[in-house]
Parts: C-alpha cells; structure tokens; sequence
C-alpha cells in the first residue's frame, strides 16, 4: 500500500515535469523565431553598412545596428538559460522514470 502512494506521488511529479518541459519547449520555440528574426535583420543592416558612402546614413545605422546587436546578446541569454532548463528537467524526467519503473511491481 506504502509503495503505491510513493508510485502515484512520482507518477504526478512526472506528469507536472512533463507539462512544464511542453512549456520549456513552446518558449524556446518563441525564442529561437525571434532571434532568427533579430537576427535576420541584424544581417540585412550590416549589409547595408558595407555599401553605405554617406557618412550621416552609416551613422544611423551603425546606431541601429548597435541596438539590433543588444537585442540579439539579450535574446541568446533567454535562450541558452531555457536550454539549460530544459536539459535540467528532462535529466529530472528520466530519473522520475527510472525510479517508477523500479519501484513497479513485478508481475
């Protein structure tokens, strides 16, 4: 009896680590689109600085870029701290799972 209450207490820890891995995941999903986004246009303006003759328009650029180039450091610090989240549960996970598969009764 003891050890079905420890088995249906892991089995809901397991299924809690499972829902916020989902969540993990969908914002890790939002942030690799932004940041290939910020990234995109991080591009697309250095590019434009390369060809640019007018030192007033470089300026505003290389302002922009600047701030695009901020954005991007911010976003891969998001990023990689989700990462290291998401790794942190699924260990977790699988640990869970080890333990109720040995905690199943046999038979």
């Amino acid at each position: 009896m003891a050890q079905t209450t420890i088995l249906e207490k892991l089995k809901e820890e397991l299924r809690k680590i499972e829902e916020m891995l989902a969540a993990l995941e969908s914002e890790k999903k939002r942030i690799d689109e932004e940041y290939s986004a910020v990234l995109n246009e991080e591009n697309t303006i250095f590019e434009e600085m390369r060809h640019c003759r007018d030192q007033y328009r470089y300026n505003q650029l290389e302002i922009r870029f600047n701030a695009i180039s901020r954005r991007r450091k911010e976003i891969e610090s998001r990023r990689s701290e989700i990462e290291r989240k998401i790794k942190g549960y699924s260990e977790e996970k699988a640990r869970l799972q080890m333990r109720i598969e040995y905690l199943k009764p046999k038979t």
